[in-house]
């Protein structure tokens, strides 16, 4: 399993850089208002969606020799160091120039994300089937994320301190490090991953005209009616709000919150990466007991209640934010580790009801929603944000963006987890619902009765 989830490295630094410090990058460095900086991020976000929708359908359609996946593993692994290395220079020009040199390469970034991100997952579901073989898998994953996560949040702000005299080359440093970084991990998995990849080869694939658009949607729609598909929409879209927020506010909120300089707030972000590591097998044992929804539903829960006591009684407080810091690494652990996975088991249930087995589709249906909802929080902070008052030139902000950070960054993520916890309360795929499933599925394809099992069933359809 570590030779696929080694992309994961790569994976997780570029995106944690960009999603963490892009904006940052714009508004402190290139002297973009926050509000412009929130549009470019926003446009390529929504580039990101249709990204996410074309490169599902096309690799689940691919033919080549390489497998249905791995080619757009390996022109992204190529790419996106580029664009990391381009999109991190300082560009001095004029305003409109300048708008649309990082337009131009945040829509790249987004595309050859996407290029990678909805085919490496869908890849994640072929190589592994079973109920608690995906956890399993998702956990390997997960500590290769982990270890990505912490070079693309923490190594940035220690450059930033390196190169506190010059924080053009500063940003231009961490970008090559991350570019470095991101090419090691998704090539290798490339490489790694061949023989995974010919077991899939002879997978039976419709021949004819293949119009990419149509299919695309008339697999969305089909997809979109199936009762566990609703409730993961509901749960991606939750925890994609929620993280919008967070990723994007909180070096805001920990420089003019909490009063903390970039050292200090590389400490925070180490904080969180150690409760990641800590964490992650605690939630795969979670999982393998309680199975991976309800271990996300509890998690969610507890985060929502103690995130909304902590906006009440302690919000500009140290002890508040690390709490809140902590509490949110939890939930992130569980999302990040588990997800996918849950995420794996509506193939079967596509499988039964439709006779298709549509893993890119699946996957880049809930990666749509998720950067849909990206797009309109990362928008509307940085609009909220510049009308609350803010001014990246003063070093310590008026109360008015001190409490527009305090409901962005807090108040709204833990409504939004609360939102997931329904979603996951509802949601039928368990071990036992989903190996029912696998047994009928199984005994249908040699033509035998599996009516024993249609109260499990049932519950997954109806």
């Amino acid at each position: 399993m570590y030779r696929y989830g080694v992309g994961y490295i790569g994976q997780a630094s570029s995106y944690n850089f960009m999603s963490a410090y892009f904006v940052v990058f714009l508004t402190n460095c290139v002297g973009i208002s926050s509000s412009i900086a929130g549009t470019i991020s926003s446009v390529a976000l929504m580039v990101e969606v249709v990204g996410g929708m074309i490169f599902g359908n096309l690799s689940d359609s691919c033919r080549s020799k390489m497998g249905k996946r791995r080619p757009f593993m390996l022109i992204a692994g190529i790419v996106l160091p580029i664009i990391l290395i381009l999109i991190s220079y300082t560009l001095h020009a004029s305003a409109i120039t300048t708008f649309i040199y990082y337009m131009f390469f945040a829509v790249l970034f987004r595309v050859f994300f996407s290029c990678f991100e909805i085919p490496n997952n869908a890849f994640g579901s072929e190589i592994s089937t079973g109920y608690d073989e995906r956890t399993k898998q998702r956990t390997v994953c997960r500590w290769f994320s982990i270890t990505g996560s912490g070079i693309g949040t923490i190594v940035p702000l220690l450059i930033l301190d390196l190169f506190s005299d010059d924080q053009e080359a500063g940003w231009q440093t961490a970008g090559i490090i991350i570019a470095i970084v991101t090419f090691g991990g998704i090539i290798s998995s490339f490489l790694l991953t061949k023989k995974y990849s010919v077991q899939y080869m002879g997978e039976k694939i419709s021949k004819g005209k293949h119009n990419v658009i149509k299919d695309i949607f008339v697999n969305y729609i089909e997809l979109f009616k199936l009762k566990p598909m609703k409730l993961l929409i509901i749960y991606k879209g939750a925890f994609a709000c929620a993280f919008a927020l967070y990723n994007i506010a909180t070096l805001y909120f920990l420089q003019y919150a909490l009063d903390l300089g970039n050292k200090y707030s590389s400490y925070v972000y180490a904080f969180t990466i150690a409760i990641f590591a800590i964490m992650t097998p605690i939630v795969d044992k979670m999982a393998i007991a309680t199975g991976k929804a309800n271990q996300q539903m509890y998690t969610m829960l507890a985060f929502g209640i103690m995130g909304t006591l902590i906006y009440i009684f302690a919000p500009n407080t140290l002890i508040g934010g690390v709490l809140y810091v902590g509490g949110f690494a939890v939930v992130q652990t569980g999302f990040w580790q588990l997800s996918s996975a849950i995420f794996y088991d509506v193939i079967e249930v596509d499988e039964y009801v439709n006779n298709k087995r549509r893993g890119g589709d699946i996957m880049s249906l809930v990666s749509v929603l998720g950067t849909l909802v990206t797009a309109i929080m990362v928008q509307m902070f940085g609009i909220f944000l510049d009308m609350s008052g803010f001014d990246p030139q003063l070093t310590s902000q008026p109360d008015s963006v001190i409490s527009f950070l305090d409901i962005g960054y807090i108040l709204v993520p833990s409504i939004c987890c609360l939102v997931g916890f329904l979603a996951l309360k509802a949601f039928p795929i368990n071990k036992k619902t989903f190996a029912s499933l696998q047994t009928a599925l199984e005994l249908r394809k040699h033509g035998e009765s599996y009516d024993e099992y249609m109260d499990d069933i049932n519950k997954l359809i109806k």
